[in-house]
């Protein structure tokens, strides 16, 4: 159990991002991750694809625009280049879909 509500935040790989792990087994990831307004992350790929649920705020990439509420499935080797200009928090998993 992780009590989220009070549980620490780090500091992202990037200014304005702060991540909350919530689990790690093998290569699958997963966080919650909090974008101050206005953040930019770098373009990458995702080994083991990705998804993505917003619990609040907007996150966007240059494949759309997702408000609170949304889910979001990458694939396996998967590329793309998140922001968010409002803000938003997400849980993000990572490296747990196959390849192919």
């Amino acid at each position: 159990m992780i009590p989220t509500a009070s549980a620490g935040w780090y500091p992202g790989m990037v200014a304005g991002l702060s991540v909350m792990p919530l689990s790690e087994f093998g290569t699958q990831h997963t966080a919650l991750v909090r974008w101050a307004p206005g953040t930019y992350f770098n373009p990458h790929r995702h080994f083991g694809g990705e998804e993505i649920f917003v619990l609040d705020g907007v996150f966007e990439d240059e494949h759309g625009r997702y408000p609170a509420g949304t889910w979001i499935r990458s694939p396996h080797l998967s590329m793309h280049q998140p922001f968010s200009r409002e803000g938003c928090t997400i849980m993000v998993k990572t490296g747990h879909l196959p390849a192919g």
